[in-house]
């Protein structure tokens, strides 16, 4: 098992992902880097398998919601977050709630503040 080599390593993200929880938890956090950009090919995938873990993703996302790469929040937001459960969502709710509020000019333009704000109505409890 390893991880993806190059944005088109899709045979990579298909061990992952057939070797599922515990397995890739390690992995987690470097799996994130891969949805940076959303039109690699691995990028879907990848959003995908951290979607598939649930929960376990949560601690993964957190650093990229909390940085400063506007465009890796973006995919993040739209390929992983959009498709988390309701009860997963709600545990990013307070980092949700500062990219809407409190965002940043590059997260204001790359519309990661509208997202977040989406997102929030969308899954409101």
């Amino acid at each position: 098992m390893r991880l993806p080599e190059d944005k088109s390593d899709l045979d990579a993200v298909a061990q992952l992902a057939a070797a599922g929880l515990p397995a890739i938890a390690p992995f987690l956090d470097d799996l994130v880097a891969w949805v940076a950009d959303g039109n690699w090919p691995v990028a879907r995938p990848v959003a995908d398998l951290l979607v598939s873990t649930g929960r376990g993703a949560i601690s993964a996302l957190r650093p990229v919601l909390r940085g400063n790469d506007a465009i890796h929040q973006y995919f993040v937001l739209t390929l992983v977050v959009c498709q988390l459960s309701r009860d997963d969502v709600a545990a990013l709710r307070a980092d949700l709630e500062r990219l809407a509020t409190k965002p940043t000019t590059d997260q204001i333009r790359e519309g990661v503040s509208d997202l977040a704000e989406e997102i929030l109505q969308t899954f409101q409890p």
